[in-house]
Order: C-alpha cells, then structure tokens, then sequence
C-alpha cells in the first residue's frame, strides 16, 4: 500500500538514496549538456572508446533538434535555407599534451589554418589547463583531428543553425540566436515568428518521472516528446534570387539607402519574393554592426508613398459614384487650399481638360485633389480606414509588423489641406506589404487575400498543416475594379504614361508609379529625400502575380518612372516566363 502511495505522490522534492543514484547515472551517462550544446569529450583515446561504448548503449539525445526550413519552387521542389550543422569547437589543454609542443604545433596550425606561431605559443603554457583553438570546425577536420591522438587535446560537438544560402531571403528567414538560459532562440523572420514550432518540445516533468520510476534508461529515447517541426515556405528561390539581384543592382546603380520588393501571388496571397536591400550574410550576422538592417523594411517601416496611392483615391471616387472613367477636370497646374499651395510634380501645367485616364497616366495631383473634393473629406476618410481597412495591419505570418497611419485624417483638428495631400499619397504612412495587399484586390475582383509565407508545417509525428488561402472581404466591388483596371492599364500602354517602362512583349501590364517625399524629421515640411515605387501586375487578362518595387532615397534621379519601373519589368518578366504563362497580348516594350 505504502508502495503504491509512493508511486501516486512521487515528487522531485521526495526522491529515496536509489532515486538520487539513477538519477546521476543518467546525467554521466548522456554527458554534459547545456540548452544550447550536446558536448561530447574527445580526448585522443577516448574518443574512440566513446564511440565504441556508443553502439553497446543509446546516447540520449539532450535537446530536441530545431526544425529545418525550407523554400519551393514552381515544381514543388525543396530547397533547403536553415538547417541542424554539426560543428566542433577544438580546445588544449597545455599541462596534459604528451611530446614537442612544436610538433603538435605545426599539425594543429596545418588542420585549422591558423597561426603557427600562434599555436605554438598557447601550447607552451605548460601550467595552463585550457587554451582555446578553434570554433566551428567541419566533422571531417574533427574527426581527422582526433585520429592523430594528441593527448591533452578536446574536441567539443555542438549543434549549431547554418544557412546554406548565406544571405538569400535574409528578412524573411531570421536567425538564431541564445536566451536567457542559453537556449536556441530564433531572432527575426519566420526563426523568431514560428519560434515555438521550430524548437519542438522539451521534456516534461512527466516524462523524467516516469523514467525515474521505471528504474531503467532503456527507451530514454522517447524521453522528448518531439524535435521541431519543418517550415516549407511559399518563398520560390528562383523568383526570390532574381528579386534580390535586381533590386541588388538597382539599389548601387542609384546610390539607394534601401529597398524592397515583394512578389505576391495574386490569386492566394501566397508571397513568392519577399527582397530588402541591403540584406545580411545569415551565418555572420554579428559582424553588422548597424541593427536596424536586421528589420525588415517592407513590413516594419511606414512611409509616405506618393502618387501609387492615386488608385484607391479613384477608386473611392468611383465608388461613391460622382466620378466616372469619362470624368474631367480642368489642371492649370496649381490650385491653393487655405494658405498652401499644391502644384503638379514638376510644376507641370497642363492648361486644358484632362481625363481620369490620362490623369493616372501622368500622375497629376491636381487630378487626386479634384476626386477628393469631389466626394467629401468625411467619405474619402472613411472610404480608405473603414471600408478598405488601410491601418489594420495585413497580419502576414512575419514578426514586427507595424500599422500603416492616417492620423492625419482622423484628427479632431483636421483641416482640407491634410485631406487634399492625402488624395495624392502625403501625409499619410503605409507599409510596403500593407500597400501591395490592397493593391492586390485590383487584381482579384475587389476580393483582398491574407498574405502569408508559410505554405506548410510538417510536424516530428509525420502531421502536415498547409495554409489554407483566405479571403478577408470584398473591399472594392467588382464594378468598381472593371472600371478602374482599364485606367492603370493605360499607364503602362498609354503614349504619355509614366509606366511605359514596365511594358513586356506579348502582355498586358497594368500598375502605377509613385514619387513620394521624405518629410523632415521634426515634422515639419519635406526634404529633398524621395522614395520611389512601382506596384503592377499582369497579365491583366488573368492576373498572376502582383509585385511592389521600392527604392528609398536615391540619388541624381527624380522620379519613379526612371527607377521602380524597369525594376519591376526585370522582375515580372522572368515570374511571367518561369512560370510558363502564356501572353495575353500583342504590345511592344519600349525600346
């Protein structure tokens, strides 16, 4: 009965003498360990020994394996981009090295690359019981080290995360790094986003008491409940390698502090490029010494993103009614608000009647305030944070997003001169993933999807969970976009447009530019500083991919036509080709 008794109210608080003693066979037996290393001594002779006693009894595994990501391709291929690398760290131990410290010198200085003179002068502290030597070593070095059999001489194992690809993906991916109590901890990207999922689980106070209990070691093994799972994300590697090598290019072309660019699959809301520049080497991240590239720009900056927000102020316009596509207004190139002033991008004064076309086509802002005026400050504002949702964030499976903002608008002191730059993408703060989300329902009969880019979570116990494609409404009717389509179409194909750039042969491209200003840090007025960006899709016919192209503060170049725009024709064109889709056009690109 007392038995019985025992085993219902074990606690670790209670353990009898034998307990104790099972209890520290276990921890010799599975060697020293920390949350972060599996360390296993090798030490000339032992090491083999060890490996021999291996096969006559089960190491425990100490810490559960993090799980592998993983990128796909068109064909459903997988590429790996983080992985479990096994590394050795080699350390002496001076006082314990049997021979000539020279010629043990010269082997290990050979082995590891390093420093004769270096080597030798750590080997000779004859009194010293340790003398670090390298980090990091591969498991062929190690392995050959340790057949030389250098008495005195450590080689330490450890699981460590590496990155195949280097930088590739780098905003997206993350890294890895340690908690608080040392453990492997993801640190940005989907390493930090889906951190719970990739570590796995550790064991519960449960599974030792049980062990315990049983009086044996034998089926330790099943002492973890379960390594971390796989991430397989929507990220193509050929779509992404060329994202990043364009705006790469791009970017030092123009002297660009930063940029980005996003490639989403119109259809799903899947993510299949997700580029910043400048991006960061995964595998040394801490040589960057400035933190704030770690972020990723395109979900966790806001900017002010100018003339690309033209279409949502149409669309508003179209939607309530009181514009149509055959709408006009006369530009004479200024018209003053209070006591502001609002002049066309580069004082252009057109002087005559100018169309809702031909007003996308050449970016007019005058053409924006017209259509704000027209329908009212109080449904332009609402249209645009209640019926589009523009300051929710997408709440794509990425860490750190941030709200776009129309502070500006809500404001009890309000005045028409914030609703009027508004019209025309200033004043307001968007996120580029925020910006292509709402752009996408262009593209999709009004119909906003959720980003995301997780296609995938395969767990240890062989369980797959796969994202589900959502939509989350109907934001802009289909009417409205049938309407509006048409019009961003002719910004690519019109004579005049500022899109003209963007134009591939054989298909029908729609998008627009914008040019929006920097403001001064105080908050008062603007610099000289701009941001451009282009946001298109295609074909128009079928829409298949929606892709933003940012550039931030570029140098000697004024406008967005010049820069975002053949940007995202180098991009779209190969995704169009890649892909296989056919052409839904017979249109000449622009020489």
């Amino acid at each position: 009965m007392r038995k019985r008794i025992f085993k219902k109210s074990f606690s670790f608080h209670s353990f009898s003498i034998r307990m104790i003693l099972l209890a520290g066979f276990f921890v010799v037996a599975v060697g020293a360990v920390s949350g972060k290393f599996f360390i296993l001594q090798i030490s000339g002779y032992e090491y083999w020994k060890g490996k021999a006693l291996a096969q006559q009894m089960q190491i425990v595994q100490t810490q559960p394996d993090r799980g592998d990501i993983f990128v796909q391709d068109k064909d459903g291929g997988l590429h790996a981009v983080a992985v479990i690398k096994r590394l050795f760290d080699i350390s002496v131990n001076p006082s314990k090295l049997v021979g000539s410290p020279a010629d043990h010198a010269r082997i290990l200085a050979d082995m590891l690359s390093l420093s004769y003179a270096d080597v030798l002068q750590k080997l000779s502290k004859q009194n010293d019981p340790y003398e670090a030597l390298a980090r990091g070593v591969s498991q062929a070095t190690a392995e050959t080290l340790a057949a030389k059999k250098i008495q005195g001489l450590t080689i330490q194992e450890r699981k460590a995360r590496y990155y195949p690809l280097g930088s590739f993906a780098s905003h997206v991916i993350g890294f890895v790094g340690s908690d608080a109590a040392g453990n492997l901890s993801g640190q940005y990207g989907v390493e930090l986003k889906y951190d719970d999922v990739l570590r796995g689980a550790g064991p519960t106070q449960q599974n030792i008491q049980a062990l315990v209990e049983k009086g044996s070691f034998l089926g330790a093994h099943d002492l973890y409940l379960e390594n971390g799972a796989v991430l397989i994300l929507t990220i193509d590697p050929n779509i992404q390698a060329e994202a990043e090598r364009d705006l790469r290019d791009e970017a030092q072309k123009w002297n660009a502090k930063g940029g980005n660019v996003i490639v989403l699959d119109s259809k799903t809301g899947a993510i299949r490029a997700f580029a910043n520049y400048p991006a960061f080497d995964l595998n040394a991240y801490g040589k960057v010494k400035d933190l704030s590239i770690f972020l990723n720009s395109g979900t966790s900056l806001r900017y002010e993103p100018g003339s690309v927000f033209k279409p949502f102020t149409l669309a508003a316009g179209l939607t309530q009614g009181s514009i149509t596509p055959d709408t006009q207004y006369f530009d004479s190139g200024v018209i003053r608000i209070g006591n502001n002033v609002i002049h066309n991008a580069g004082n252009s004064a057109p002087n005559k009647w100018i169309s809702m076309a031909l007003f996308l086509q050449r970016s007019y802002n005058l053409g924006a305030v017209f259509i704000e005026r027209t329908i009212g400050n109080a449904y332009f504002s609402d249209f645009l944070v209640k019926t589009l949702h523009f300051e929710d964030k997408t709440n794509v499976d990425l860490p750190q997003e941030i709200n776009s903002s129309f502070a500006n608008l809500k404001a009890k002191d309000a005045v028409d001169i914030d609703f009027a730059t508004a019209a025309f993408g200033q004043g307001i703060a968007v996120t580029p993933i925020k910006l292509i989300q709402m752009f996408s329902a262009f593209t999709n009969h009004g119909i906003v999807m959720q980003p995301y880019i997780v296609d995938a979570i395969k767990r240890a116990d062989g369980s797959v969970q796969a994202t589900i494609p959502k939509q989350l409404g109907q934001m802009i009717s289909s009417s409205v976009v049938d309407k509006e389509v048409p019009l961003l179409e002719s910004v690519v194909s019109g004579e005049r447009g500022s899109g003209m750039l963007a134009r591939i042969a054989g298909y029908r491209i729609a998008g627009k530019t914008g040019t929006g200003d920097i403001a001064n840090e105080n908050g008062t007025g603007y610099t000289n500083r701009v941001n451009h960006t282009f946001v298109g899709f295609g074909p128009v016919t079928d829409p298949r991919f929606v892709i933003l192209t940012r550039l931030e503060e570029p140098q000697g170049v004024r406008y967005a036509e010049t820069t975002a725009v053949p940007l995202f024709k180098k991009i779209m064109k190969f995704a169009l080709e890649y892909y296989g889709i056919p052409p839904d056009a017979q249109i000449s690109p622009t020489p």
